[in-house]
């Protein structure tokens, strides 16, 4: 059959009984293991999303048996109560009773837009993202990095995609009439009331102490240099380079990925090309990388030019310190969500904010927030 049947098909295949539940009101997207649908919870009278995790392969998705479904709500669950994670909800395992069934995660639905599409948006409107509105959303993705790395969880998928907008104008406890989808992918997004949450747990995993790391073998132009470079020696620091590539993405003005690229040598020339070989030959992990992985450096890498990329008048210094310590080519020099966050990038505005309302307090005798 062809894959154009295949896809054809396993969209019109209704859910199993054991989702009964659920009614399917729109697909969201799909990712790599599986597909994200807009559902309506007939028992609980709330508009969830329902993540399908594919037991068998069909459609080229990867497949996701026991063991990796168990992984992601294991990863999901000890995050719950993260502001800036999407919540798990219910899972239905139908693994457990067919090794090729499919799986479904039920979590709290935040939306039908993510980052990459608002970036998309804002693009189209001719509306580049100011830095003041980029601190905004770094520190809230840096804020539930820290909270998820401190429960020793490694997300290693982090990009714009697998960052829901949450603004609160869909009401999930109303059953959406038709007419309602197109309004909501047309609706404005309303910049101060956005929750940014992060989603895509399909590749997380719990980093215990002194337990090995896999190699991660699937790469995107998010992944952190010592990942495309196939070392199994990381920690949570991959996922704050990812969180400095959307940082780099959102200030670019563009809706594209800063390093972009085709295949792996690609990525890793355009990573290197811009930060520098520099960093990542400090690296104490750089000795034990095989002769043929840094064969893939570029051979005039040397220092970095990602000031030239994002000069003063794009970027302040104190938000530059903060987009270099998170682009830091040598893992064991990068930031990590904590450190990030007691950067002056993300208190400073707040002190000149508060002198400034100090002083308008003196002039019409009221007594300022601070």
């Amino acid at each position: 059959m062809a894959p154009s049947a295949r896809r054809l098909r396993r969209k019109e295949a209704a859910w199993p009984a054991s989702m009964a539940r659920y009614e399917q009101l729109e697909k969201l997207g799909a990712g790599i293991n599986g597909e994200v649908f807009k559902a309506w919870d007939t028992q609980d009278n709330l508009i969830v999303a329902v993540k399908r995790l594919s037991g068998s392969g069909d459609d080229g998705f990867i497949i996701s048996g026991i063991r990796e479904v168990a992984r992601e709500i294991m990863c999901l669950g000890a995050c719950r109560g993260i502001p800036s994670i999407v919540q798990h909800r219910r899972t239905y395992a139908d693994a457990c009773q067919s090794e090729t069934g499919d799986s479904f995660i039920v979590m709290d639905y935040v939306g039908r837009l993510n980052l990459r599409g608002y970036m998309q948006r804002r693009v189209t409107r001719r509306r580049p993202f100011s830095e003041a509105e980029v601190r905004r959303i770094m520190k809230q993705l840096l804020e539930g990095a820290k909270a998820m790395h401190g429960l020793g969880i490694l997300h290693l998928d982090i990009k714009p995609e697998n960052v829901l907008l949450d603004d609160g104008t869909e009401d999930t406890n109303e059953r959406p009439k038709k007419g309602a989808i197109e309004a909501d992918v047309r609706g404005e997004v309303k910049g101060d009331c956005v929750v940014y949450k992060i989603g895509g747990f399909g590749m997380s995993q719990k980093k215990g102490p002194g337990k090995s790391s896999p190699e991660v073998t699937i790469l995107t132009p998010y992944s952190a240099p010592e990942l495309l470079l196939h070392s199994c020696v990381y920690d949570d620091r991959v996922d704050t380079w990812g969180l400095g590539c959307i940082m780099s993405d959102l200030l670019s003005g563009t809706s594209t990925s800063t390093f972009d690229g085709e295949s792996d040598i690609e990525i890793i020339a355009k990573v290197f090309g811009i930060v520098g070989t520099e960093g990542i030959k400090e690296w104490s992990g750089y000795s034990g990388l095989a002769a043929d992985r840094k064969s893939k450096l570029p051979g005039d890498g040397g220092i970095s030019r990602l000031r030239h990329k994002f000069p003063s008048r794009k970027l302040s210094s104190a938000g530059f310190e903060v987009l270099s310590g998170l682009l830091e080519s040598n893992p064991e020099k990068r930031l990590t969500a904590a450190e990030a966050l007691q950067k002056p990038w993300f208190h400073f505005h707040n002190r000149r904010r508060g002198i400034a309302g100090f002083f308008k307090s003196c002039v019409v005798g009221v007594v300022p927030e601070i």
